[in-house]
């Protein structure tokens, strides 16, 4: 079996021995990093380069990805928390001033990170209870999970754990999405997510039946043409009649709570005239 392989299956990164068990001799080893195919880490941990700069950190300190960072990984939500989280031995020497999860590293295929299970316990372990809620509603969006696989993920934790898994939701395509609908519901608004309108298609949110929300920006789209696309849908709101906001998703993260605010003062309005 090829090295490549090998790495591939795993998902970027083994270990010396395993390669051994393959059949990769130490100078098939010697001539891919020469060459620039492999890097390695850590003495006797090999990974492919376009494995992740945050991958080869967990690697160089001989722990895995873990919560936020781990989260990030597998295409979540991973918060404003820009440190490295890191699951390590118990006896573990330092980490280069990661956040440190003190675990015992359980059987996982990958080298580098926490399962998802794992890592989904870990965020709500450690970030607050809102960017925990945000992680996990992202990942219901994702497929990664669902609300009954949720249930399953926690089934063992502690209380606390079990009443914040409780509070995600399916909706939630970004983690500021998630965390605009939170604040919502938390003062009482009813919050629809993802609503189909015809000859509109489908809008972010919206609140207490009377207002459409929407949460971008153009740094939070994939392309110029996905930006384009949002401004088309507000002139088919408008035309159908629909009471519309747009935010960028950098006004929720920065003061969510003037967010909310303008979203209630335009409700009121509606009250008023209704």
């Amino acid at each position: 079996m090829s090295w490549q392989k090998v790495l591939r299956e795993r998902g970027g990164a083994v270990t010396r021995h395993e390669l051994r068990k393959a059949g990769v001799g130490s100078r098939t080893l010697t001539a891919a990093v020469e060459e620039g195919g492999l890097v390695r880490p850590r003495r006797g941990v090999y990974a492919l380069p376009d494995l992740s700069a945050e991958g080869r950190a967990a690697l160089a300190a001989g722990g895995r990805l873990s919560c936020v960072s781990a989260a990030r990984s597998y295409g979540l939500w991973g918060g404003q928390d820009g440190r490295l989280h890191l699951s390590v031995h118990p006896h573990a020497g330092r980490a280069g001033g990661a956040v440190r999860h003190w675990d015992a590293l359980g059987e996982h295929p990958e080298l580098w990170r926490v399962s998802l299970a794992d890592c989904l316990r870990s965020v709500v372990n450690c970030a607050d209870e809102e960017t925990a809620i945000a992680v996990l509603d992202t990942a219901i969006a994702a497929r990664l999970v669902t609300m009954i696989g949720l249930r399953g993920v926690f089934a063992h934790g502690s209380a606390r754990a079990r009443a914040v898994a409780a509070c995600a939701r399916p909706g939630s395509d970004s983690g500021v999405e998630s965390i605009l609908r939170q604040r919502l519901t938390a003062r009482g608004h009813v919050v629809e997510q993802q609503v189909a309108v015809p000859g509109v298609g489908r809008v972010d949110a919206r609140v207490d039946g009377a207002l459409f929300i929407e949460v971008d920006g153009f740094a939070f789209h994939a392309s110029k043409e996905a930006f384009e696309r949002d401004r088309t849908r507000d002139t088919a709101l408008a035309l159908v009649g629909a009471r519309r906001l747009r935010f960028p998703a950098r006004d929720v993260l920065s003061d969510p709570d003037s967010v909310v605010a303008t979203i209630e003062a335009v409700l009121a309005t509606e009250e008023i005239r209704a």
